[in-house]
């Protein structure tokens, strides 16, 4: 392949030379007819020639990783096609999403730091779509995932923008437990009364959650048909599993993401941390722009 590149961009060169022009030494050729000045090709102008052709997509892929890997629980380093792209993506976060070449994508999680391989996926991304690469732990997601049911986990993602005066999300249940959850949303001046709910979310997946009206909100995973927040006992003092009084734009994107962590299988094993995407309107190829 690189042999092949190098002999397309011997040949170009060539070919652009041969339409240089240069002075005429004839005479008679230059009482005839106006001496033509003589052209350059700069590099911009080569770029320009040949970036449509070695770069053919117009628009990239955007990608992010989030780690809730709980049995390392550390902080990872991310590598795209060999390139390393993030450093230090903390246990439990998410984070910005990068531009990669659409086609092949080869994502290899190693610890921080090392060369330590933690896990690694292989998926074809599409140019102008954006995708969550989420390692997590061992529990397995269902069987008809959209693209893989097993950690890493690949999933396509709705980066336009929300309605005018509205937020939107997604709600990720990354944690280590096959329980029963609800994931609940409420207006904190009146939780018990407005409240938008997503019942009974099959373990190791995503779904989106109405848009909503920019305000302050409560996000919560909770118990069917309860409205009080787990609690998780891991800690001393134990830990309400809430997002409370979170106060949320206009035009975000606001993801709350469920990580597990050593109690395994209870309800309440998991802690809560949120992502937030701001997005402009498509440049004028169309492509999806973010504002970080």
């Amino acid at each position: 392949m690189f042999l092949t590149k190098r002999l397309f961009l011997g040949v170009l060169a060539l070919s652009l030379m041969s339409w240089t022009s240069f002075p005429s030494k004839s005479l008679a050729n230059s009482q005839l007819f106006p001496k033509p000045s003589q052209k350059f090709y700069t590099a911009s102008l080569l770029n320009s020639i040949l970036n449509p052709i070695l770069n053919p997509y117009k628009c990239s892929t955007k990608l992010r990783v989030i780690n809730a890997a709980v049995p390392t629980a550390s902080p990872v380093d991310v590598i795209v096609n060999g390139k390393k792209v993030l450093e230090n993506v903390d246990f439990r976060q998410a984070s910005q999403y990068i531009d990669v070449i659409p086609g092949n994508i080869h994502v290899l999680f190693v610890q921080s730091g090392t060369s330590s391989t933690i896990a690694s996926r292989t998926f074809t991304g599409a140019p102008n779509s954006a995708y969550t690469v989420a390692i997590t732990g061992t529990l397995q997601g269902p069987s008809g995932q959209p693209l893989f049911n097993q950690s890493p986990f690949v999933i396509p993602e709705d980066l336009t923008q929300p309605n005018p005066g509205k937020f939107k999300g997604r709600w990720y249940r990354f944690s280590e437990t096959s329980a029963v959850i609800d994931f609940r949303i409420s207006k904190s001046s009146s939780p018990n009364v407005d409240e938008t709910r997503i019942t009974d979310l099959i373990p190791k997946t995503a779904i989106a959650y109405p848009e909503l009206t920019a305000g302050t909100y409560n996000f919560n995973p909770v118990l069917p048909d309860q409205f009080n927040p787990l609690i998780n006992n891991a800690f001393n003092p134990p830990l309400t599993v809430e997002i409370a009084n979170q106060a949320v734009p206009a035009g975000v994107i606001f993801d709350v993401i469920a990580t597990g962590n050593a109690l395994g299988q209870t309800p309440n094993s998991l802690l809560l941390t949120t992502a937030v995407t701001t997005v402009a309107p498509p440049d004028a190829n169309g492509c999806t722009q973010i504002v970080q």
